[in-house]
């Protein structure tokens, strides 16, 4: 009994370690999680892996303590490893930032001197001026002057790099600090313009800098607050643009001060201004953008129309006004019918059209006034708007509604129409409804036809999936014959060949170059292995075998954003219907699993992991870092506010959003938000993507209208056209994942 006792404290114990090993990789800090966990751990593997050769373990062995940030011992053995005059360049770059990290900037300094042992090469010269500047930027020893001097070495010679932003930034800081403010304030403003602003201290310093400074002209305003439109909010950016104009005004010259005004002319109607008219329409337009930003729909419906009537009948300005309009619709319907008519006139194949026919179209299919319907949609169907998004619906939308009428006829004539277009997705859909509209009428053998034709036409989409399911459910194919994205089991060499044949491409990319990248991530050198890869990629892009080999590689050294995105590319050159029968490396390439252990370990029996998956391709394209235009961060792509309630939830501390970005812990919280998701829509993974793109309160009125309506029609039903796209791609994306990796429908 007492040794039974203490063999169940032993797996506590272990399974508490376990779990707080696990919660410790997701506090590790975003920026460090490449380094730390995913590079570390690798690298540690390989110094531990008998198979590979004894210069190889050491090199990983030296690269995994550097990863972990164990400087000193890291140091110690690449100072070993320079004796044996190996990748020379790398290792003192390797031992300079090392003491960078120490703070050892006088030997940072003295070991890059020791390059005149050897020939180094323009990236070479460019990384070490990078780690010198770095180093005179933290020295302590050094004047502000210094430190100016420094960082304007760098930018004169690298000012268009990826590092110019972050050392700009601290140019401009020390510039201030040396009573140079207005090389400070120009500095800032460029930082601003490429989108850096670390905790909000560079848009923080050009406000100081403009409250210190002497007075502004109209000019320097104007070119701060499209800066401040753009990074702050839009009550001041609305305050600023009217501190512009009403300083113009005050100013204005009697006479334009850009050309001779003519009494027929826009300019003489207008206003005196410094500004020419095209800056000045920037102005208006802004102006009427901040007003809409703060619920001021009237005021913002005004300054759109002043545009329209007093400057000109542009397109986009037209769809503002239409847009603010029609939150009354009932109303505004004369003033919508009259802008309506006004946006046809102006621009009429535009793509400002098109969005209006469109969204006219979609509301009156909503409210059932079908034949209105048909009538915008056949005005959008016109070839002049050519490969516009939404004519390439447009046919496709008039089958659906004469499907839902019964009119099967109709249907079928609308859906061949609309599957014979050039365009993917919605000739795909077609394809399919095709199918269902000769299901209605009781021909199964048409019926039978026109799914397969979906199937072979994208055998990797949304539709071909749905077209293999109806196969089966109809029994119009026996479940054997069905042709599944399931792939064929060929060697590796068997998959070169076949990827080769299908590539217009002849030759082959260097191989001697692609093992050189390879020994230099298997020996720890990441950033070298890039810049060698940067270098070949520009001349191989459009090769699918060096797309799938270096893609493949980089997915096996945990680089697993650089891999999809030469997966992406690999999935976009290639013949979409050759995939029907691509070898399952290459699908699985094209449907990765990183973070595998994580990803099935939180999902459990929950929820599928292979939804996971679908969602994680589909928001972020696997890369932990990326952030949404409207601020959602990481894999799953969660939203701060989300995050917090999710860390809640989940008993997790302290949380900020900055968090997100570890890969474990997003991970963790996306999934637990699936899992209520799931749970609040009973299953139905429809609404649980819907609410996960949109929110709850469209996703209810989405469910309540498509009570007793089919899967495929309530799909289409969505009406945001971003959540019906997402919707029908991350189920396709789920449904292709379970065929590649389950081999079943």
């Amino acid at each position: 009994m007492l040794i039974q006792r203490f063999s169940f404290c032993l797996i506590f114990f272990f399974l508490l370690s376990f779990s707080f090993a696990q919660d410790s990789l997701e506090q590790i800090l975003p920026e460090q999680f490449q380094n730390k966990v995913l590079r570390q751990t690798r690298l540690e593997k390989i110094s531990q892996d008998s198979a590979v050769s004894s210069e190889q373990r050491a090199f990983a062995k030296a690269a995994s303590l550097y990863y972990a940030e164990k400087w000193e011992t890291a140091s110690a053995e690449y100072e070993n490893l320079l004796k044996k005059d190996s990748l020379a360049g790398d290792i003192l770059l390797r031992l300079a930032e090392i003491q960078l990290q120490l703070g050892d900037y006088n030997k940072l300094r003295q070991i890059l001197l020791r390059s005149s042992n050897f020939l180094t090469t323009p990236s070479w010269e460019k990384k070490a001026l990078l780690l010198r500047t770095q180093a005179s930027l933290l020295d302590s020893t050094l004047s502000e002057k210094d430190k100016v001097d420094s960082a304007a070495l760098f930018l004169n010679k690298f000012s268009k790099s990826n590092e110019a932003t972050a050392i700009r930034y601290q140019y401009a800081k020390y510039s201030e600090a040396i009573g140079n403010k207005k090389q400070a304030k120009r500095a800032y403003l460029r930082v601003l313009a490429a989108g850096y602003n670390p905790k909000d201290s560079t848009f923080n310093a050009v406000r100081r800098l403009r409250t210190d400074s002497e007075e502004e002209t109209v000019e320097e305003k104007w070119a701060y607050s499209q800066i401040v439109c753009k990074n702050g909010s839009q009550k001041e950016c609305l305050e600023l643009i009217d501190s512009v104009l009403a300083l113009d005004s005050l100013n204005a010259p009697q006479k334009d001060s850009v050309l001779e005004t003519h009494e027929d002319s826009i300019l003489f109607k207008l206003p005196k201004s410094h500004f020419d008219l095209d800056t000045r329409k920037k102005i208006w337009e802004r102006r009427a953008v901040a007003l809409r930003g703060i619920e001021k729909f009237d005021e913002s419906y005004k300054q759109f129309r002043f545009l329209i009537d007093s400057v000109e009948t542009k397109a986009l300005w037209i769809q503002s006004a239409i847009k603010l309009l029609r939150k009354d619709e009932e109303k505004k319907a004369k003033a919508i019918a009259e802008l309506d008519s006004l946006l046809e006139e102006v621009n009429k194949y535009g793509n400002e059209n098109a969005n209006n026919l469109w969204l006219r179209g979609f509301e009156f299919e909503q409210k059932k006034k079908y034949e209105k319907a048909i009538a915008c949609y056949k005005k959008l169907s016109h070839a002049k708007f050519g490969s516009n998004k939404k004519r390439q619906w447009a046919m496709f939308r008039i089958g659906l509604i004469y499907l839902k009428q019964n009119q099967y006829e109709k249907a079928i004539d609308a859906f061949s129409l609309a599957s014979k277009l050039p365009f993917t997705w919605s000739a795909s859909g077609a394809r399919m409804f095709l199918g269902d509209s000769y299901l209605a009428l009781g021909n199964d053998s048409l019926a039978r036809e026109a799914y397969l034709d979906c199937i072979k036409d994208f055998p990797l989409g949304y539709y071909a999936h749905r077209s293999r399911t109806k196969l089966l459910e109809v029994k119009l194919l026996e479940k054997d014959k069905i042709p599944l994205a399931t792939g064929k089991p060929l060697s590796e060499n068997e998959t070169v060949q076949w990827i080769k044949k299908q590539q217009k491409k002849t030759g082959s990319y260097s191989e001697e170059t692609f093992l050189q990248v390879k020994k230099l991530m298997d020996y720890g050198f990441i950033e070298s292995a890039y810049q060698l890869f940067q270098s070949e990629y520009s001349k191989n892009s459009k090769r699918l075998d060096f797309l799938y080999a270096y893609g493949k590689l980089f997915l096996e050294a945990n680089e697993v954003a650089q891999a999809y995105r030469l997966a992406r590319a690999f999935q976009n050159k290639i013949d979409r219907k050759v995939l029907a029968n691509a070898p399952v490396s290459v699908l699985q390439f094209l449907y990765p699993l990183p973070y595998k252990e994580r990803v099935f370990a939180k999902a459990d029996s929950a929820i599928d992991p292979y939804f996971v998956y679908s969602v994680m391709r589909q928001e972020s394209i696997f890369d932990f870092q990326i952030t949404s235009p409207v601020g959602a961060c990481g894999l799953l792509q969660i939203m701060p506010a989300t995050g917090k309630t999710l860390a809640e939830l989940e008993g997790i501390k302290n949380f900020t959003p900055n968090m997100l970005y570890n890969a474990y812990l997003n991970i963790r919280l996306g999934i637990r938000y699936l899992i209520d998701l799931k749970q609040e829509y009973q299953n139905d993974y429809m609404y649980v993507l819907g609410n996960y793109n949109a929110g709850p309160k469209p996703t209810k009125r989405w469910q309540k209208a498509g009570e007793g309506v089919s899967w495929d029609l309530r799909a289409e039903d969505i009406s945001y056209w971003e959540t019906r796209d997402y919707v029908k791609r991350v189920m396709g994306n789920y449904w292709i994942y379970r065929e590649i990796w389950k081999g079943s429908l």
